[in-house]
């Protein structure tokens, strides 16, 4: 009766450990895949108007919008587009040749130019140059 109590006891204990070790592996599988759909698209967060110009002159955004001009990409569908302090919702999707906003208007993008911290827009004939803010 020992020896059938003591095979039992080691048979569950085998179990057991098998059960552990396959467990560790799915969740590291899991850990993996969790991982790999929240890595951060380089679109999202704050793009800053550095230039601006209108048929071939140049012009300082802040006098062209009246103060600070950006873009926020908060998540995979959804940015602010800031105009002098007014901020307005506007929806993303990625497309050939870039971005595309749509909001009140539909703006095109183009990402990523020379860099992937840089990209352009055109607004009412004004051709802006936005650059990633980088967080150090």
């Amino acid at each position: 009766m020992k020896k059938l109590t003591l095979i039992l006891l080691v048979l569950s204990l085998c179990l057991a450990l098998l059960t552990a070790c396959g467990g560790a592996k799915e969740e590291a599988a899991g850990a993996e895949t969790a991982a790999a759909e929240t890595e951060e698209d380089p679109v999202l967060g704050f793009w800053f108007a550095e230039s601006a110009s209108m048929d071939g002159q140049a012009l300082d955004p802040d006098e062209v919008f009246g103060g600070t001009f950006y873009l926020y990409f908060v998540d995979e569908n959804e940015c602010q587009m800031c105009i002098d302090d007014k901020r307005a919702p506007v929806s993303w999707e990625r497309t050939d040749g870039g971005i595309t906003l749509t909001g009140d208007d539909t703006y095109e993008i183009v990402y990523p130019l020379d860099t992937p911290d840089t990209m352009a827009i055109t607004i009412h004939g004004v051709e802006v140059l936005l650059e990633k803010d980088v967080e150090e």
